[in-house]
């Protein structure tokens, strides 16, 4: 293969790896920009897990969630990147911001030990595979002290073709974004929505029954999560599947039967058979941590 060739191969790779990264980017941004990458750890039974028994990755995750302002921000970043990557005067600063969003996941993920390491590597070696043409006026422009040259121009008999590419290539992104968009509003809605009032973190004021003393009580009652978490005085973390039956004042967990009373907004009682023994708690609603700057 002659010179031109080679050259004409290498442009057509240079695209391809530009068009993935460009959407990968966008999709990887979209599930920070609608906050859903860790909105599991935003539901009311998240709440009660100790932070001591959280793996590392957890505890980056917990870090995430605990923002959502600045989880859409690193969101927007990686989007714009994966944007600036479709025109070719902005590819250059796209494979820049790119590169600098992919560092902080990479050095993120290695540092926290979360177990997908591999992905932003690769994409950072796309990004900076991406950025090759323009190392040598960047050294200039850096190191040297001095103007860097023009890119040659591109060729004025593929015009057409360049411009067909750009348009398939915005096509694409934007298919990207309204699919990523469309699901990840489906799940925020699935994980934000109470489908009762009872849904929450309760403290227990008062306790007779069998066995430990319950201290916390949580309910996810959500579309996407369905679950009793109760923490008992002796450190145990109890989780059940959940079913709020509104209309008969009822809590369904597991083959047992929770009858309640809500008190007022905050408070709530509960009575019936749990674990094969007689209970009889009243709780206090406690503010998520998602919902209230304060201190406790």
């Amino acid at each position: 293969m002659n010179r031109t060739g080679l050259v004409s191969a290498a442009g057509v790779v240079h695209s391809v790896i530009r068009v993935v990264l460009s959407l990968t980017m966008i999709g990887f941004g979209m599930v920070k920009v609608i906050p859903t990458q860790f909105i599991v750890f935003t539901l009311p039974g998240e709440m009660l897990v100790p932070l001591g028994e959280s793996s590392s990755s957890g505890m980056l995750w917990k870090f995430m969630a605990t923002s959502t302002p600045y989880t859409v921000i690193t969101g927007a970043v990686e989007v714009i990147g994966g944007l600036l990557l479709i025109f070719r005067r902005t590819v250059l600063l796209g494979a820049l911001v790119c590169m600098v969003a992919l560092i902080q996941v990479s050095i993120l993920n290695i540092a926290y030990d979360v177990p997908v390491i591999a992905p932003p590597l690769l994409m950072l070696a796309m990004a900076l595979a991406v950025s090759v043409p323009w190392w040598s006026g960047l050294i200039d422009v850096l190191f040297r002290n001095r103007d860097s040259a023009a890119l040659p121009p591109p060729r004025a008999d593929r015009r057409r073709i360049r411009l067909v590419g750009t348009a398939a290539h915005s096509v694409a992104a934007v298919l990207v974004v309204l699919f990523m968009g469309a699901n990840g509003i489906r799940t925020y809605y699935d994980y934000t929505e109470r489908l009762s009032p009872l849904d929450g973190v309760w403290a227990v004021d008062e306790f007779h029954g069998d066995g430990p003393r319950w201290v916390r009580f949580a309910i996810d009652d959500r579309p996407a999560s369905q679950r009793l978490v109760l923490v008992r005085d002796d450190g145990e973390l109890t989780t059940r599947d959940l079913t709020v039956a509104t209309t008969e004042s009822v809590l369904r967990v597991g083959g047992w039967t929770l009858r309640y009373t809500q008190l007022s907004d905050t408070g709530l009682h509960l009575i019936g058979q749990f674990d094969g023994g007689p209970i009889d708690t009243t709780l206090r609603r406690i503010p998520l941590r998602t919902e209230t700057r304060d201190f406790r």
